[in-house]
């Protein structure tokens, strides 16, 4: 497999959760100004790239061959793992939420203003994935300034492997992190155009085994 198609590939990959939040922001006929799209684009290239600067200070210590089957292993890793989480969930019956969440709501219901304020941001960022209408702190239906930052973050947090992986497969930062912030923003500004058309999407939901697939074969592939 050639290295310009496992990069394209990879970058489809991590990047499929943007289409299912563009989807969601479109049937709920939410706005994205351009520049809040820039900025979420902007957060995918800032995390990508700092994580393959840390992994490129641990290739030093791998040789080639070593740091080659590693970056595989990663990515299988991540297939795997993200397959694992998939069938789990499907096989537990998702508890109804009598009360809405802490995070998102006061107790006079209206929306909470102080999300960023708060120490547990990894978990806001998982709480956004889940339902991406969380990064829209205010309810103003506008994804602007830092909920833009928080969205941005939120789908980077499948980029962190994949980056180190890339950085032992001996790809260069700059472009891997280029590549996977365009992809992210095409495929957020697609979901958004295709939500604003379409009634629902349930067909998004079946393809959700598609990337730890892409994954787990681009991981093999570089093995062999």
């Amino acid at each position: 497999m050639s290295g310009w198609l496992s990069l394209l590939l990879v970058s489809l990959a991590i990047s499929m959760d943007s289409v299912s939040v563009g989807l969601t922001y479109g049937l709920r006929k939410m706005k994205m100004p351009f520049l809040s799209l820039v900025v979420v684009s902007g957060c995918s290239f800032a995390v990508v790239y700092g994580v393959m600067l840390v992994g490129s200070s641990l290739t030093s210590w791998l040789t080639p061959e070593i740091g080659q089957h590693v970056g595989a292993a990663v990515l299988i890793g991540m297939g795997l793992f993200t397959l694992w989480r998939l069938f789990s969930s499907d096989s537990k019956p998702e508890a109804k939420q009598e009360e809405p969440p802490a995070a998102s709501m006061t107790e006079q219901g209206e929306p909470e203003r102080t999300v960023l304020s708060q120490f547990r941001i990894f978990g806001v960022m998982i709480q956004i994935l889940r339902d991406p209408s969380q990064a829209d702190a205010d309810r103003s239906g506008h994804i602007m300034g830092w909920e833009a930052v928080m969205l941005g973050l939120a789908l980077s947090l499948d980029a962190f492997g994949a980056g180190i992986s890339l950085t032992f497969l001996g790809y260069d930062p700059l472009l891997v992190s280029l590549c996977i912030a365009l992809m992210s923003a095409f495929l957020l500004w697609t979901g958004l155009a295709m939500g604003r058309r379409v009634g629902q999407h349930n067909w998004v939901a079946k393809l959700t085994w598609l990337p730890p697939v892409l994954l787990i074969c681009i991981g093999v592939a570089k093995i062999f």
